[in-house]
């Protein structure tokens, strides 16, 4: 069973974490630096990724981690930050599409998108495909297994939990549904677009037998975790539900902040994440589970693909 201290030496590695300054992207940062790799810590501000970083310079006064500037809420930044990024470094092995917000209000971004879809799916799979190149080059030069793109999703995707089923791209109908079904949906598409990743760049693809590079990809769940997302969650719903937050630490279902990243480990850095598991879903121990079966229709993938790529030809951001 894989363990944060099974992991190796990730000297001369260099990976991004978005929504690196808190929570699971931040013990993200914290373990990938640990273990001697460069890090590139998306956060909303230099003043919130400057306080995270001098903490973990505190425990590992060798890290080298450096900041770039992203706000999933502004597609702008997310085009600057990739430019930027590319621009100083030739070589990314792991990005992890890790920021998020959890069942907020109903409200669109500034850029027209339901803001729990940009924030979450939209804005990732933008810095992704900004990210390529140097992701595939990275992957040419390397080999198979190099190169991984963590999707961090959640069991909300599943239909059990939210009554998510397939993609809603009717405006009006997407407005009617309630704030956690609405997150339940823009982690579908996180799922969706890890498998969209693997069916193009993994194992087995046209990238790979042309010798274009090969890129690893997972999407997980990454546990309930006690951390601010989950705080704020819980001090924005009834208090029936926030009683729930309350429970599930006394029955252990909630678990610390810094276990939250023990998945992101094991597909963005670990070895023992294998060619055969690139495409599939994790638990939050680094299990695979089954994702709800709707993300694995073709038809959803290809469709969502299409639906973002013309989104972000229009806006001008691809």
């Amino acid at each position: 069973m894989f363990t944060i201290s099974s992991l190796p030496s990730l000297q001369g590695k260099i990976f991004l974490v978005t929504g690196g300054n808190t929570g699971i992207g931040y013990t993200t940062c914290l373990n990938l630096a640990a273990k001697g790799a460069k890090v590139f810590m998306g956060a909303r501000s230099s003043s919130k990724a400057s306080s995270a970083i001098a903490n973990i310079k505190e425990l590992h006064p060798k890290a080298d981690i450096r900041t770039l500037i992203m706000d999933n809420n502004s597609l702008t930044t997310i085009v600057e930050a990739a430019k930027q990024f590319s621009a100083q470094e030739s070589k990314l092995h792991g990005l992890i599409l890790n920021a998020g917000v959890m069942a907020v209000p109903y409200e669109l971004t500034p850029d027209g998108f339901e803001n729990q879809m940009q924030i979450n799916y939209v804005a990732h799979w933008l810095l992704t495909y900004h990210l390529l190149p140097v992701l595939l080059s990275t992957a040419k030069l390397e080999g198979p297994g190099s190169v991984r793109v963590v999707s961090v999703s959640s069991d909300g995707h599943q239909k059990s939990s939210f009554g998510v089923t397939k993609i809603l791209y009717d405006a009006a109908e997407v407005r009617e549904c309630g704030d956690f079904k609405r997150y339940g949906l823009s982690k579908f598409a996180n799922v969706l677009h890890a498998d969209s990743l693997h069916s193009q760049y993994g194992p087995g693809s046209e990238s790979s037998r042309q010798g274009k590079g090969e890129i690893w990809t997972a999407s997980l769940h990454p546990g309930f975790i006690d951390t601010q997302l989950n705080e704020k969650t819980r001090d924005s719903v009834s208090w029936k539900l926030s009683w729930m937050h309350r429970v599930l630490k006394m029955f252990g279902v909630m678990r610390p902040w810094d276990e939250g990243c023990v998945s992101n480990l094991f597909v963005g850095a670990s070895p023992e994440f294998t060619a055969a598991m690139s495409g599939k879903y994790f638990n939050e121990k680094a299990g695979l589970k089954e994702p709800n079966p709707g993300t694995k229709e073709v038809e959803e993938q290809t469709r969502l693909e299409k639906w973002t790529s013309e989104a972000m030809q229009k806006g001008g951001w691809i």
